[in-house]
């Protein structure tokens, strides 16, 4: 599995790059981002209704070929035509069609494959860990690939390690219970998923929270490379380096939670206020490597809180909701990225770099904080 992220991290870098080598303007690679990440504002929720009728497996089987057929297509048209804007927004499209149905079927993969509960925050660990390892490997070797064969090269990577995990799923058993709810009409389903995630104060608190850590903090593709040509005055190694900083610091905050276990929740909450406090400093920062150290520690608090959040919605809810828990999960988590792309690109684009990401951390900043107050979370019973 790790190969196949490593595959997809190398894209993920890839992707932005090539748009922003074609267009020259932040705005219009953010616009990248909401073309892979719009589909899922449409779908995740009835791909999470999905997982709780159908085998997670095949979901996953149908995912992850799907996104392996665009990483295929994106080299061939590199290789054989001249790629244009147009054709990445096409590919990034379809990119997201297949994500929408593969982010809720693995997340509630996560839990169906572990037999006790209580290693839930553990497993939630464990995989940020494998996501955070391939994300410090995958923007270092794809800058050096770029740099070194082409930037096509790093698509033809990504298409072959998706064999890796769609092999995989054929050797992975589970305890998976498909739901006795089978019959009920799917808009009833999805209703019924959306009232009961509502009423859930922890769930609902936590998905607010995400919400919030998605929109404002994690476009480090659109802030990230304009700070990396626009005021570090560097290339696509200078880009590839900082996410990899960034990941060193997630894999390290993935590391704290497999070993520390399950956090509080005014820990939870704490940990994405040191994030944007941290992505703040990063936007002042005119040195590398200082801002390489910045960028490690909103890594490190940013997973900190994310796998926490993920560990605690898993273990609070039922069985028979968790494709659609997550589904919603999911959709907070990718649906509002080409909101907070679109809002990170103008900001980058009309101020400096350094200011746009100035003002997302701040603004994550202040919604937490209201967020805390709103829901008194100062006096939850832990």
């Amino acid at each position: 599995m790790n190969v196949s992220l490593i595959g997809s991290w190398m894209q993920s870098i890839a992707q932005p790059w090539l748009a922003l080598s074609i267009t020259n303007n932040a705005l219009l690679v953010s616009l990248v981002a909401v073309a892979q990440f719009l589909p899922p504002l449409f779908l995740t929720l009835i791909s999470g209704a999905l997982v709780d009728k159908f085998d997670t497996r095949k979901l996953l089987f149908i995912s992850q070929t799907g996104l392996m057929i665009v990483a295929i297509l994106f080299t061939l048209m590199m290789t054989m035509f001249e790629i244009s804007f147009l054709m990445i927004m096409v590919l990034s499209f379809l990119n997201g069609i297949f994500l929408s149905i593969d982010a809720p079927a693995r997340q509630s993969f996560v839990y169906e494959i572990i037999e006790d509960d209580k290693f839930i925050p553990n497993a939630v660990a464990l995989n940020s860990m494998s996501f955070n390892v391939a994300r410090i490997l995958g923007p270092g070797l794809a800058g050096l690939v770029i740099a070194s064969f082409g930037i096509e090269y790093c698509f033809l990577i990504n298409s072959v390690s998706f064999a890796a995990i769609i092999v995989s799923l054929f050797f992975i058993k589970n305890r998976r219970i498909l739901s006795k709810n089978r019959s009920k009409n799917m808009l009833y389903s999805i209703r019924d998923g959306l009232i009961y995630a509502k009423n859930n104060h922890i769930i609902s608190s936590m998905l607010y929270l995400l919400l919030i850590m998605a929109l404002f903090l994690p476009h480090y593709n659109v802030t990230i490379s304009a700070l990396a040509k626009f005021e570090l005055n560097g290339n696509e190694k200078t880009f590839g380096y900082l996410m990899s900083f960034l990941g060193i610091g997630s894999f390290l905050g993935a590391l704290f939670i497999a070993s520390f276990g399950k956090l509080n929740f005014k820990m939870i909450f704490a940990a994405p206020i040191l994030a944007s406090v941290f992505l703040i400093l990063t936007g002042f920062s005119s040195n590398f490597y200082i801002s390489g150290l910045f960028l490690l520690m909103t890594g490190f608090f940013f997973v900190v809180a994310s796998s926490s959040i993920n560990s605690t919605i898993q273990l609070k809810t039922k069985n028979e909701y968790r494709g659609r828990v997550m589904s919603i999960y999911s959709l907070f988590f990718q649906g509002s990225i080409p909101f907070g792309a679109i809002y990170s690109g103008v900001l980058v684009d009309v101020f400096k770099p350094r200011y746009g990401i100035l003002m997302c951390a701040l603004s994550a900043l202040i919604c937490i904080i209201l967020l805390i107050r709103f829901k008194k979370v100062l006096f939850w019973k832990v």
